[in-house]
């Protein structure tokens, strides 16, 4: 069951902690937003682009804006986690003069970090003042809450420059050259491929085998790669094209605009219309401010 313990929001920016007692699987997605997820008790596992970390007390998640990702629940169901997500946009113009870019920040810092047990309550009590400030919305809690945002990239800056490393993860065996070959194959015909059974038959192998080994290979399932590419690619066509939905739909190998809008959705936290909404309204913001 979950509990939530607080949450709050403000333009460009959520945050909410709560814990689950009971087991509880995410499906593999990614958004626009920069995500940090800090866990105070329990433990679960999470999946990063290819790559598994094992989350306990103290650990300090960090996902770059449009990263794959996903948590799962470990043999203990139990976890208490705060998540912080927000973005770029609303926040790059503020961290610039400081010599923050945070497009640099995330990149680099991308995995999990294991925060010393001497910091865990400040960096508790610093994720409560943020959504403090965000739930009251006293007068300028904007400008407190960006202050408690600078403050908690500051820290992890300084908490890498004292040696903390970032956790690389487990990806199992190197890729096979099978495993690449059918990806490759999957990213260049992603609108054609069929079923898990039709791979299996182009490549000439058993389609349980099939699955196993590129499960075990890449961190996905052969559906959730073949969901992955066709996904991504409507996204560019919804924002650099005119085609309707439907079309659009078509276009990536969705015979049913239902079942494309609601796969969509489950990969990206917005239908395909309002993603192709916010987009526009952020491209015509950038107009504005570069005076185009």
């Amino acid at each position: 069951m979950k509990h939530v313990i607080y949450r709050g929001m403000m333009n460009g920016l959520s945050i909410d902690r709560c814990t689950r007692d009971e087991e509880y699987n995410m499906v593999k997605h990614w958004h626009p937003e920069y995500e940090i997820q800090y866990y105070l008790d329990g433990s679960r596992r999470f999946f990063i682009e290819g790559k598994t970390f094992n989350l306990k007390p103290g650990s300090l998640v960090i996902v770059n804006a449009d990263q794959i990702h996903c948590s799962f629940s470990d043999n203990s169901v139990f976890h208490d986690r705060v998540l912080l997500l927000f973005e770029n946009s609303q926040f790059c113009d503020y961290f610039a003069p400081l010599k923050i870019d945070l497009v640099r920040f995330f990149a680099e810092n991308s995995g999990v970090i294991e925060v010393p047990l001497a910091d865990r309550k400040y960096l508790k009590d610093l994720f409560e003042m943020i959504a403090w400030e965000v739930s009251n919305k006293y007068v300028m809690y904007h400008q407190l809450s960006v202050a408690k945002l600078l403050e908690l990239i500051s820290y992890i800056i300084r908490l890498r420059q004292r040696g903390s490393l970032l956790d690389s993860g487990s990806s199992g065996m190197p890729e096979n050259e099978l495993v690449n070959k059918v990806k490759w194959y999957i990213r260049n015909n992603y609108n054609e491929v069929g079923s898990l059974e039709d791979l299996a038959k182009y490549f000439y192998l058993d389609k349980s085998y099939l699955s196993r080994v590129f499960k075990k290979e890449s961190g996905y399932t052969v559906g959730e790669f073949i969901n992955i590419q066709k996904i991504q690619a409507a996204q560019k066509l919804l924002e650099d094209t005119t085609y309707s939905i439907s079309e659009v739909s078509e276009q990536v190998g969705y015979g049913n605009v239902t079942y494309f809008n609601r796969v969509f959705k489950r990969y990206v936290e917005s239908s395909p219309l309002q993603y192709r909404k916010k987009k526009i309204v952020y491209k015509e913001t950038l107009r504005e401010k570069n005076n185009f």
